[in-house]
């Protein structure tokens, strides 16, 4: 799946919005980020990543745009892990979550209190935004049926 195409110079995907997330994996815990207190959101869990730019060339693009912002290195993007349509303040978007490498360095944390990586268990239990936690619960199933 790619985009649906441009309007404006924004990416979007069946009439929405494309926004983006790092959805990284490994070892049985996934990567998950804390916003700051501040902007939208304040304080719920999400997996990083966010809305494309008119310097984005595509979505995969944008997440590693994202991922460099906002901790500062660098991330491989895979597949398409899911993606969820959700409505913020009259908008309409589609979360597009890819499957993401998270190198071993240290991360800077620019736009988030905390980072980390937790069970399925525990990630479920963190105040994840709304359309993060619809993601959630349409990866589990894949990593679940994966893991057997």
């Amino acid at each position: 799946m790619g985009c649906c195409g441009r309007s404006g110079r924004k990416l979007f995907r069946q009439g929405r919005l494309v926004t983006t997330a790092a959805v990284a994996y490994q070892e049985g815990r996934f990567f998950a980020a804390q916003r700051k207190e501040t902007g939208a959101q304040p304080l719920r869990w999400e997996f990083p990543g966010g809305k494309c730019d008119e310097a984005d060339p595509d979505e995969r693009s944008c997440l590693e745009r994202e991922f460099r912002e906002e901790f500062g290195v660098s991330v491989t993007v895979g597949d398409e892990a899911g993606s969820i349509p959700f409505d913020h303040k009259g908008v309409s978007y589609v979360l597009v979550g890819y499957w993401v490498q998270i190198p071993p360095e240290p991360l800077i944390l620019r736009e988030h209190l905390q980072a980390g990586w937790y069970t399925p268990g525990e990630l479920l239990e963190l105040d994840l935004s709304d359309s993060d936690r619809s993601l959630v619960k349409e990866i589990l199933p894949l990593v679940e049926s994966s893991r057997r």
